[in-house]
């Protein structure tokens, strides 16, 4: 008998996805990080400084927590979505002409989005992944004409920090830096001087004001405030991954079923098809499951659970609770604020008070930070400043309360607690200060309730 030749093995790789023969797979893997090569070697020919992360893997991971996502979108709305003012500088006067020209500029900064929607994109970007650009073109005037979002994730920084160039993909495009003399091309970032026809125009580098969220690690490159708690926000997903995994396709079977004795062929697949229907899944949770079994004293149906009593859905509840926690205080975010109702320690009158810290710690330096952006580079106006509306954090009925014993003691009069309160008009007769007179001397009481029922008698025999 001839010897068989003998057979050959095969490897295959197991994935979430399915299994795949080794072969095939590591073909894929090297074909798909041929992008990533090139990508790594375009930069390191053009001296752009690498990401200090993947700027990408936070923009999932913002898809996949609502609470990171919150905290990042609520801070760009307290920031920049509650609006904006115009104010006139200290010493100076009225311009008509130049109240015009910085309110076409806010109200139609380009053809395609609004003000306020380009400053939370912006913001969305400087608190997913720590910094932001916006892409800025000149008039012939040589003044600021139109901004545009860059998104983050595409940026990269020139060594010199004097260009950056966006990558997306295979297509690249350059930009020189807000301000910088000189020109360069929009394709290589080369410097070139260029001609004053349109169509040399078109490949001029516009500028771009590039802001980072400090990182000591990077001289280059900023880092987002979830960083520190990027643990707990792994956690956080992992723990609704176990939970939904449970439900999808639990590893560990919940039950053995044993049929015993002489029992019919079909029953077998009978039962699993009915278990599978009939028994499993949560919407048949809590049923009772009723056999009847053959007359037949040798038959016998045993039902054995293998798991335990404790309901799956609420594993790790207090460890979720603890991540979410933390990615709250990463952002200082109260938690009223994106909607987590939270009792005891971080409930009660302590809401005030941490939303305070928030709006001093966080939302008023930021503004800060964009209202200087917005003022000496884009709107470079020497009669008015752009200024953001603040946000109220006023408990009215404890302002009216104030304002009401003030005016009742003399302290202001109406017309300024109507200001401040409500901002509206003025009133006539409403300068004047008033002294509440329900302050009686001791001793002159019994006088004065003789007094009230005298006036009182008096009226009610006028009255008849």
């Amino acid at each position: 008998m001839a010897d068989s030749e003998p057979k050959k093995g095969e490897a295959y790789v197991v994935t979430t996805k399915g299994i795949y023969s080794y072969e095939n797979f590591a073909k894929a893997k090297t074909e798909s990080s041929k992008q990533l090569k090139e990508t790594s070697s375009y930069r390191s020919q053009n001296d752009l400084v690498p990401h200090p992360f993947p700027p990408q893997t936070f923009l999932i991971l913002l898809e996949s927590n609502p609470i990171f996502a919150r905290c990042v979108k609520q801070t760009a709305v307290d920031v920049a979505g509650l609006g904006w003012t115009l104010q006139l500088i200290e010493g100076k006067t009225e311009n008509k002409p130049e109240l015009e020209r910085l309110n076409l500029f806010l109200n139609h900064p380009n053809d395609d989005d609004s003000f306020r929607t380009i400053l939370k994109q912006l913001l969305i970007d400087y608190g997913s992944i720590g910094w932001f650009g916006i892409e800025v073109i000149r008039s012939v005037a040589d003044g600021v004409a139109q901004v545009y979002h860059v998104p983050a994730h595409t940026i990269n920084v020139h060594k010199d920090k004097d260009k950056y160039c966006q990558i997306r993909g295979t297509k690249k495009v350059w930009f020189k830096k807000f301000g910088m003399e000189g020109d360069i091309s929009a394709k290589d970032g080369k410097e070139v001087e260029f001609g004053a026809d349109d169509e040399t125009d078109k490949e001029k580098a516009n500028e771009l004001i590039f802001h980072k969220n400090y990182y000591p690690r990077s001289e280059y490159y900023g880092a987002p405030d979830i960083l520190p708690a990027i643990g707990d926000l792994m956690g956080a997903i992992s723990q609704r991954d176990y939970n939904l995994a449970f439900f999808k396709n639990f590893g560990m079977p919940s039950a053995i079923i044993l049929l015993e004795g002489d029992w019919e062929d079909s029953a077998q697949s009978a039962i699993r098809k009915f278990v599978k229907h009939e028994v499993t899944g949560t919407e048949n949770a809590h049923k009772t499951l009723v056999l009847c079994l053959p007359d037949n004293e040798n038959t016998k149906f045993t039902y054995t659970p293998l798991t335990d009593k404790q309901p799956k859905d609420a594993a790790f509840k207090l460890y979720a609770q603890d991540c979410r926690d933390d990615i709250m205080i990463a952002y200082s975010m109260p938690p009223e604020r994106i909607g987590v109702r939270v009792t005891g320690k971080l409930g009660g009158n302590v809401a005030n008070e941490a939303t305070q810290v928030y709006v001093s710690g966080v939302v008023e330096p930021l503004q800060l930070d964009m209202e200087s952006i917005i003022n000496d580079q884009l709107l470079q106006s020497e009669i008015y400043k752009f200024k953001f509306n603040d946000i109220d954090l006023r408990n009215l009925d404890n302002e009216v309360d104030r304002h009401v014993k003030m005016v009742g003691t003399g302290m202001e009069t109406p017309n300024e607690a109507r200001i401040e309160l409500t901002g509206k008009k003025e009133y006539v007769e409403g300068d004047k200060f008033f002294i509440g007179t329900t302050l009686v001397e001791v001793g002159g009481v019994e006088e004065a309730d003789e007094d009230v029922n005298k006036h009182e008698a008096d009226f009610l025999k006028g009255v008849q």
